[in-house]
This record gives structure tokens, C-alpha cells and sequence, in this order.
């Protein structure tokens, strides 16, 4: 007769093989997708070729983020949102930034002066990410609806609805083209969209809730992606097969990832550490160590973003304050 602790072992391990099977049949559902995606595209534009927007001098990109000052303290304070306050993304020209809440709603604000430029509306629930393409001309909001929208910045109307999540969409990118958008969600998947096509062309099972994504290469060929497992993720966007997983780095959830180009990484946890202390924490993606630690939230931090060139940071604290960082001054 077994023991009640003989009793508890099996269990834990056939608790463990099952979700091996659930883990193992999840990947083998998404790969099945990406297959048939992948075969339909081929026959459909054999003939169509990919027009690619000239890259930035490499030279001209290495001095501009070369001159980044790591800030001390906040030059800049604002109140934007009615509720609470859920992300913030700088546009890709650097005139402006933006942020999403609980108010559902997206505010477009001036870089320079901190007042807000334009509010937008259409979401059903909280908006959980932002981001620009490459040229302004259109913002898209992920929310916890599951879908993630886009907005023309011309028109100030709504563009394009991306439905296919299954839980709630917490982050999501436009590439270097504008021609797709990477989303990850709550249900453990990232997805890559084809705006001109109109459908998610790729799924990608990451194995934790996905709490934030960035691009590690303009075309978005790489995939950054932060996870409630306190792990960080490298991906291959073209096959969906994962790079490099960031073990052991904290003790709680990731939260946000951002990426400025060649020189750091620029991260804020909800930890056991540092627990919900809003503290900035700036990373060198070179050397993998902690360069700076900065206090100047009151609250927990809920999204960070680099100015393109590299001389402002942006950070959002979920009680409705946004901070302006100066990185090009001491």
C-alpha cells in the first residue's frame, strides 16, 4: 500500500508528463499552422518581391547611440490619462510619443512640450501596448479585447482590426516596412501579421505569457519577447524557432523590454527584490550588466521607450505619470 508521500511523488510526476504532452501538442498545432501559411503564401507570390527601405548608415547609427548619457533623474514629469496609465511608445521620427490605458484610449503627446496632440478612441478595453511605423503614419494599440488596432496619424481613424489571439493581447510591434506586426499574448502565443495580406501568417508558442516584445533588427527578423515566467526570449521571426532564452536574470515577471540600437537594454520588473518600487533598471546589451538603477516612479513602471535617436527615454508608471529622461546631457 503506498504512502501519502509515494502518493504525492506520482502524482507530481504524472502531472509533469502531461504537460510535456499539452506543452508537445501545442507546438505541434503551431507548426502545423506556420506550414500551411508558409505553403499557401508560396504558391500565391511566387513572383512578388519584398521592396526594402534603405538602412541606416551603420557608421552614422554607431555615433549617434555612442552618445547616450545614462540620466540621474527625470527632466520632466506629466499626468496624462483619466485611469491608470499602461504603456507609452516614442514615434519613430522622435516629434512625439504616445500612451494607452485603462480609459481606453491612446494620447498622442509632443516630445518637446509634453502637451497632448491628439486623443484616440475604438478600443473596447484597456490599451496594453503602443507602437509607430517607421514613418508616422500609423499607431496600433494592443488591448485586452485580444485584438490589436491601427490608426492612420493623417485621418485619426481606425485602419485595420487584427483578431486571433485567444487571450489578451499585452504587446505589440510594427517592422521596419510597416508591412507586418509582431503581437504577443496572454495565451502564450506570438503572432506575425501581414498588413497587406490581412491574416496572421505565423505562430510561434512561447511556453509562458507574453508580457512584452521588441524588435532586434528593424526588418523584425529577430523577436525580443518578456515573459510572467521571469524569463527573457530570443526568437527567429522566419522559422518561429527560439535563439536564446535568458534564464535567471530576476526573481519576478518581466514587464517591459525595449531595445536602443547597439547600446542598451532598459528593463522593469515586478520582482521579489525591488518589489514594485518603480525603479528604472538600464542594462548594456554588450556586456549583459547593470549600469544604472533609477528611482524616480512612485508606483510600478508599466512601459519604457527610447527617442530614435537615442537623446530621451520615456517611462510610464501605472498611477497615471509619465517621466521624460535626458540622454544626451549630463
Amino acid at each position: 500500500m503506498l504512502t501519502t508521500e509515494e502518493k504525492n511523488k506520482k502524482l507530481t510526476v504524472e502531472n509533469q508528463q502531461l504537460l510535456d504532452r499539452w506543452i508537445n501538442k501545442m507546438n505541434e498545432e503551431a507548426e502545423k499552422m506556420n506550414e500551411a501559411t508558409q505553403f499557401y503564401e508560396t504558391q500565391k507570390s511566387l513572383k512578388q518581391s519584398r521592396k526594402k527601405s534603405s538602412p541606416l548608415n551603420s557608421l552614422e547609427k554607431s555615433y549617434r547611440y555612442s552618445s547616450i548619457v545614462l540620466p540621474k533623474r527625470a527632466s520632466k514629469k506629466i499626468n496624462v490619462h483619466d485611469a491608470e496609465t499602461h504603456c507609452i511608445s516614442a514615434s519613430s521620427t522622435g516629434s512625439m510619443f504616445a500612451t494607452g490605458g485603462a480609459d481606453k484610449k491612446i494620447k498622442l503627446i509632443d516630445a518637446k512640450t509634453g502637451h497632448i496632440i491628439q486623443t484616440l478612441s475604438g478600443s473596447l478595453q484597456t490599451i496594453t501596448s503602443i507602437s509607430f511605423n517607421s514613418t508616422d503614419e500609423m499607431v496600433l494599440g494592443s488591448c485586452t479585447d485580444n485584438a490589436t488596432r491601427i490608426w492612420s496619424l493623417s485621418t485619426h481613424r481606425l485602419k485595420h482590426t487584427l483578431t486571433g489571439h485567444i487571450g489578451k493581447v499585452y504587446a505589440a510591434k510594427f517592422t521596419g516596412d510597416s508591412n507586418k506586426v509582431v503581437s504577443g499574448s496572454h495565451d502564450r502565443t506570438l503572432k506575425i501579421w501581414d498588413l497587406q495580406k490581412g491574416y496572421n501568417i505565423r505562430t510561434i508558442f512561447t511556453f509562458s505569457s507574453c508580457n512584452d516584445v521588441c524588435l532586434m533588427d528593424q526588418d523584425g527578423q529577430t523577436v525580443i519577447s518578456g515573459h510572467l515566467d521571469n524569463n527573457i526570449r530570443l526568437w527567429d521571426a522566419r522559422t518561429g524557432v527560439g535563439i536564446k532564452e535568458l534564464t535567471g536574470i530576476h526573481n519576478g515577471q518581466i514587464t517591459s523590454v525595449s531595445m536602443s540600437f547597439l547600446i542598451h537594454i532598459v528593463m522593469d520588473l515586478i520582482g521579489v527584490v525591488r518589489p514594485l518600487d518603480g525603479s528604472l533598471h538600464i542594462w548594456n546589451s554588450r556586456t549583459g550588466k547593470l549600469e544604472r538603477s533609477i528611482t524616480e516612479h512612485s508606483s510600478v513602471i508599466c512601459g519604457v521607450s527610447w527617442s530614435p535617436n537615442g537623446d530621451h527615454l520615456y517611462s510610464a508608471e501605472k498611477n497615471k505619470i509619465v517621466c521624460i529622461w535626458n540622454t544626451s546631457v549630463v
